[in-house]
């Protein structure tokens, strides 16, 4: 099985966040949307590495709010998050 066997046919939905990069502002509000935004706007603090596996291999319920967690903190450590849900 390959990651990509593993991923969920269907978006998975997270705590929603609103993200900025540089002047714009993003609403995530799946993992989904959380990797695209994490790939495109690499950011120096927190695990980042460790982050892209998690928003990447989230299977279960504990994962995927493990990955969204992760992302959030991720986030917060890089001052970029413009409010939440």
């Amino acid at each position: 099985m390959t990651i990509g066997e593993m991923q969920p046919a269907v978006p998975v939905p997270m705590p929603p966040v609103r993200v900025r990069a540089g002047s714009a502002v993003f609403d995530i509000d799946t993992l989904d949307e959380a990797l695209a935004f994490a790939q495109a706007n690499l950011h120096p603090r927190g695990d980042y590495d460790g982050l892209i596996r998690r928003l990447q291999s989230a299977a279960d319920s504990e994962e995927c709010l493990e990955a969204a967690n992760a992302f959030i903190w991720w986030a917060e450590a890089n001052g970029i998050i413009a409010g939440r849900g």
